[in-house]
């Protein structure tokens, strides 16, 4: 009986990742995703996110309200789901969400700031992308 318990239990541990994480809405306006956290799966509105960080095989969310959240996926998974036109990898680690910049400073490496006051650093490499994506970057009013 107990290894039938432990069965059940990795059965749902190891689910595979496109159940456990997907988009659930096509339309620009409603998206949302389905995020594993803790026991249970958590739906976030796209809008929400002000910031991906990765952390090894490990993304950190932070959202609008402040809340953390630490999920055990890569970013390069989060990278493929979000909506290119709001989302744009940085750095190595981070993924900004363009509704959520309030400056760009251009120094010898660029940095940005965020409404939550973060400072983020972009990327030598990143930097042309960055660029040219905010410059096309057309917002959309934010909750």
């Amino acid at each position: 009986m107990e290894s039938i318990l432990k069965e059940n239990l990795f059965d749902q541990v190891s689910t595979k990742f496109p159940k456990s994480v997907e988009k659930k809405s096509t339309s620009s306006i409603a998206q949302k995703l389905l995020i594993p956290f803790y026991d249970r799966k958590r739906t976030i509105s796209l809008e929400e996110i002000v910031r991906l960080e990765g952390s090894g095989n490990y993304t950190n969310f932070f959202l609008k309200d402040g809340t953390r959240m630490l999920v055990s996926r890569t970013l390069k998974e989060y990278e493929e789901l979000l909506d290119g036109e709001a989302f744009v990898r940085v750095h190595k680690s981070c993924i900004v969400n363009l509704g959520y910049v309030r400056r760009f400073y251009v120094k010898k490496e660029g940095e940005l700031e965020l409404n939550d006051g973060q400072q983020v650093k972009i990327s030598r490499r990143r930097a042309q992308n960055f660029m040219d994506r905010i410059r096309n970057f057309q917002p959309t009013p934010l909750r």
